[in-house]
């Protein structure tokens, strides 16, 4: 008996071990940014639509599948959280939104974090709380960096795309979406960009496929996928494109996150679509989009 108990022990270690050498892992590709909280008060298609309590539902045939016309008020409030990436499209908002009066743009992001490492950082947990304190009528969550990584699942250590993994991430992204929607707020879940690293980007095509999946479910998110937006006409990776008129660099070295450029053009498609989708009224104080 006392051998079991120690075989047991054991295991529950190097589980744990496991656990956390992935998230050492994927630290490396998450850059060290601090958590923010940041609030800035600033300034042919076929449809058909149904309205579910106050909030108004419209299913098209563009590739965003569902749109959600938000009840007129005059001022909104906008949760967005993420991890490093987060952070980074959470800066372009941040920026654009700047001449959009009518809306509040609050940024919670932190690095290092993700869905599969909830023993390090619980986002349903800490969603639950931005909820009740902000009250969003609008939620983006942009991530899924650092979730190339196995997860503990029915106290069993979970490999990256098997299949009690994939189960087990898509409970945890129904669950916040669930809280944002039962909480009265939209969701716009930003899909993850073509990557560049060959393992890595084939990891967040798994990862998205998930979200979009679980997004089809639920009224009232929308999943917005940027791979092809930030694609080169081949839908391949790039490191620079022309914005605004000139060459500009899209992606940093590690050909994961983006340049400060790269932010601001990823903010201003967001916002484009935050304004189709959901009839906010906002625009992107200083535009940049591709031109070429």
């Amino acid at each position: 008996m006392k051998r079991s108990r120690i075989a047991a022990l054991a295991t529950l270690v190097l589980a744990v071990t496991v656990t956390f050498v992935a998230l050492l892992a994927g630290s490396v590709r998450d850059r060290a940014v601090s958590a923010t909280t940041t609030t800035t008060a600033t300034g042919s298609t076929t449809s058909s639509s149904t309205t579910i309590g106050s909030i108004s539902t419209t299913t098209t045939t563009t590739s965003i599948p569902v749109a959600t016309t938000l009840p007129t008020r005059s001022h909104y409030t906008i949760l967005e959280i993420g991890d490093s990436l987060g952070t980074d499209l959470g800066g372009g908002l941040g920026l654009q939104l700047e001449k959009s009066h009518r809306v509040t743009l609050i940024q919670k992001g932190k690095s290092v974090t993700g869905l599969s490492n909830a023993w390090y950082f619980s986002w349903p947990q800490h969603l639950k709380t931005y909820l009740a304190q902000y009250h969003p009528q609008l939620l983006i969550v942009f991530l899924g960096g650092n979730d190339e990584q196995g997860m503990n699942v029915m106290g069993h250590a979970a490999a990256f795309n098997t299949t009690p993994w994939r189960t087990q991430y898509a409970k945890i992204v129904r669950t916040m979406m669930d809280e944002a929607t039962k909480a009265g707020s939209a969701v716009l879940w930003v899909g993850m960009p073509v990557m560049y690293p060959n393992g890595y980007r084939q990891g967040m095509q798994v990862i998205n496929s998930i979200f979009e999946k679980v997004a089809a479910t639920v009224p009232h998110v929308t999943f917005l996928p940027t791979w092809k937006f930030m694609a080169n006409a081949k839908g391949e990776f790039r490191f620079s494109a022309w914005v605004n008129g000139k060459v500009q660099a899209l992606r940093t070295a590690d050909g994961i996150h983006p340049t400060s450029v790269g932010q601001n053009v990823m903010a201003t498609y967001v916002i484009k679509e935050m304004h189709l989708l959901y009839g906010l009224p906002v625009t992107a104080a200083y535009p940049m989009q591709f031109s070429r």
